[in-house]
């Protein structure tokens, strides 16, 4: 990410919040850190496991070696909380959890396998305990808020960046992680296992508790929700993709005819690929082979019907819509290379240009 790109933090600090960034960042070279990006406080990981971190943070921090990262994350989220407790403050926690390499406190992974193998027959007792990590995390920053006394006035969004792990994408290691099921595939595939996420947001007088939303949102929406829950400005002069989802969380309705889209143009868990949703119709289109399938999500979630030979015009409609996006995006395609040699798909190494 160029260094001169506004970020979201850059945008709250002009509106006088404090802003931290702890864990995953994966934006660019040494540069390219949160400290250069308008973050106050921050670490970020550049190799190595959860456990024993110390030496992999950037900048490096001086922790005990047996704390799991998701700790000593969550311990640096709230001594920022309580630092700032009496000024607005934006903080950020970007889990490694749930990730490979799989990896989890030995008493919880003993907890997870006691528990009965179910239905499904996926039991894997160290992605369970990572979860359990993530989860005791969320509990105690809610009850940070709570001891300070702001609960109140803060708005927590929880959200996840892809679908959950099926198994490594080079298959090494024959081990299966979990499942998605009702959702089709996983993590890497613009099937509904691969990116349909949690969205979570508590917003104590404003957002009403218990209720679901099937408004069509994606990341890209955070920015401007962000600037204004802040009361911000959003700077002038950058391409912004999102919309606010701040009527959303107030109850309005979603403007009809919304469409997000998806742009996965390399192999990994799954094939080069571009997808749109449009309302509950999902195209997905393969770019090896040029061919489409068309899902309707409100009766099929699983994604077993292809429904593109049976509503052509609908699967041409959306075909067009997202070629269209693709132009205006000047997204790169993928180009066919003559020197594929499909057994070696799998094999992992250094790309030329990464530093």
């Amino acid at each position: 990410m160029p260094l001169e790109t506004v970020t979201v933090a850059e945008a709250l600090k002009a509106e006088g919040y404090a802003t931290a960034y702890f864990g995953k960042w994966h934006l660019g070279n040494a540069e390219v850190t949160p400290a250069n990006q308008g973050y106050d406080h921050g670490f970020y990981r550049r190799g190595g496991g959860h456990f024993d971190v110390g030496d992999y943070l950037v900048p490096a921090q001086d922790v005990n070696p047996e704390d799991n990262l998701t700790e000593v994350i969550t311990e640096h989220s709230l001594a920022f909380m309580e630092e700032y407790r009496d000024q607005p403050f934006f903080l950020m926690m970007s889990h490694y959890a749930v990730h490979i390499p799989l990896q989890a406190r030995q008493e919880l992974i003993e907890k997870y396998e006691r528990k009965a193998v179910p239905g499904h027959g996926i039991n894997n007792p160290v992605y369970a305990a990572m979860i359990k990590h993530v989860d005791e995390s969320v509990g105690a920053v809610l009850e940070g808020l709570d001891g300070l006394g702001i609960a109140d006035e803060t708005v927590v969004l929880f959200y996840s960046d892809n679908g959950g792990l099926y198994e490594r994408f080079d298959r090494s290691t024959g081990v299966i992680v979990t499942t998605n099921a009702p959702l089709r595939s996983e993590k890497g595939s613009l099937y509904e296992g691969g990116i349909r996420v949690p969205f979570i947001v508590r917003w104590p007088g404003a957002a009403a508790p218990g209720i679901t939303s099937d408004a069509l949102v994606t990341s890209i929406d955070l920015f401007p929700t962000f600037v204004e829950l802040a009361g911000g400005r959003m700077p002038v002069g950058q391409a912004f993709d999102g919309t606010s989802l701040v009527p959303l969380l107030r109850g309005s309705a979603q403007a009809p005819g919304r469409a997000i889209f998806f742009h996965y143009p390399h192999y990994h868990h799954s094939v080069p690929a571009g997808a749109i949703r449009q309302g509950y119709f999902k195209l997905i289109e393969f770019f090896g082979d040029t061919r489409t399938e068309l899902y309707n999500l409100r009766n099929d979630i699983g994604e077993s019907l292809d429904l593109a030979s049976v509503q052509p015009d609908t699967a041409a409609a959306l075909r067009a819509r997202l070629a269209a996006w693709r132009e205006r995006m000047g997204a790169a395609m993928p180009v066919a290379n003559p020197d594929f040699d499909e057994t070696r798909r799998g094999a992992w190494g250094r790309r030329p240009d990464r530093r």
